[in-house]
């Protein structure tokens, strides 16, 4: 018995249609075409294989941008306020790229082409992106299709093990401030000095100082118990980064003798002049205000006698900001001997890598130092050589 052939279109093209299933009590089909009947016999296979697998063909959306979303959804209330705002931007840009198109019909070469496209403009800057981000962005996109595949809108993802994260431009390593500066900050008052010692010496992050009251900190047992965030931008309090954000730092005597002896004008630690949670605008002000205290202080001027100076003086100091004096402290932990899991609970991360990178970075600059010491070693041995 000769095989069906269908009729060909008007524009030479040979369609087929497929049974998908009965939704709501309607026969489902799905058309597919081909230039020659083989072809659209093939498509038309595929599809059956689909169906047959358990995926769901009758969906009447499946295009990338529509299911991303609804993997936003998902996780909306699992992450942070500040990690699904990145997602959902993230999101976007690769909606910009993959988002009318069917995820049954996404090749790996087409999600490869956006990493690369994000990787030589970011879409925030327009500069090379760095290689973190992009290992964030093809992190987000893998969690995408295997949401789409315990979906059942795809059978599996096309890109689980294959993706390729571009090289991407080097990430900016934060800077640990120096002993001078740290003791600039013991020694100098401040409004700013309360929060500064707390992120030197406990390496609590911005919106958990924003939060902390002093109910959290118990200076007997010399430990400050951190529960909960700020969130400047919506203005409300929020549980912590991470549930890994939930934790007891221990705090080192030269803290809780500060903190002794400061005054509890408010039940937040750190509030603003009005006595409010920290805003974005107030800590920038606060933070403004204490670099040049500190430069008025240490900057080393040529000229006119201090009381002769001008209000407005040039920076001359090495600043720093709020989040160096966290990574100060992890700076500190690793000199001071502490082993990574210990260092992630003080810190709050989330996973063990983040530490580590933090470790392994800070062991990579601990072995090119001692290297110059070496090599400055070697070379006065040679001039005392030189000298006999």
């Amino acid at each position: 018995m000769p095989k069906k052939s269908n009729t060909r279109r008007s524009d030479g093209r040979i369609a087929v249609q497929v049974y998908l299933g009965t939704v709501d009590g309607k026969r489902r089909y799905k058309t597919v075409y081909g230039k020659t009947q083989k072809e659209a016999n093939q498509k038309a296979e595929e599809i059956r294989v689909q169906v047959q697998r358990g995926v769901d063909m009758v969906s009447q959306e499946r295009s990338f941008s529509y299911w991303a979303q609804r993997f936003l959804l998902s996780r909306k209330s699992r992450v942070s306020v500040g990690w699904y705002e990145t997602m959902s931007r993230r999101v976007a840009h690769l909606s910009d790229r993959l988002g009318k198109t069917d995820v049954g019909k996404i090749r790996l070469c087409d999600v490869q082409t956006a990493l690369d496209e994000i990787a030589e403009r970011n879409p925030y800057n327009g500069k090379p992106t760095t290689k973190k981000t992009l290992t964030e962005y093809a992190s987000l996109v893998k969690q995408i299709f295997r949401f789409c595949a315990a979906n059942r809108v795809i059978d599996r993802s096309p890109i689980e093990y294959l993706l390729d994260t571009p090289n991407g431009r080097s990430s900016k390593h934060r800077k640990a401030i120096t002993a001078e500066q740290r003791q600039w900050i013991e020694d100098t008052p401040h409004r700013a000095q309360l929060p500064a010692m707390i992120m030197l010496y406990a390496g609590l992050r911005r919106g958990e100082l924003s939060a902390l009251t002093w109910a959290d900190i118990d200076l007997q047992d010399r430990v400050i118990h951190v529960t909960k965030s700020y969130d400047a931008r919506h203005k409300a309090i929020k549980s912590t980064k991470t549930a890994a954000g939930m934790r007891d730092v221990p705090i080192p005597a030269v803290l809780s003798d500060f903190l002794s002896a400061q005054p509890r004008q408010s039940v937040l630690v750190c509030p603003s002049a009005h006595g409010e949670y920290m805003s974005d605008t107030a800590w920038k002000r606060l933070w403004e205000s204490y670099m040049r205290d500190l430069n008025k202080k240490y900057g080393k001027f040529v000229g006119a006698p201090q009381r002769k100076r001008r209000e407005k003086l040039p920076l001359v100091i090495d600043t720093f900001t709020p989040h160096e004096l966290r990574h100060t402290f992890s700076t500190m932990l690793y000199d001071a001997g502490v082993d990574p899991l210990t260092a992630r609970e003080m810190l709050g991360h989330t996973d063990i890598k983040t530490t580590l990178s933090i470790y392994t970075h800070l062991s990579d600059e601990k072995r090119k130092k001692d290297t110059q010491k070496f090599d400055s070693y070697l070379v006065e041995q040679k001039k005392r050589k030189g000298v006999k």
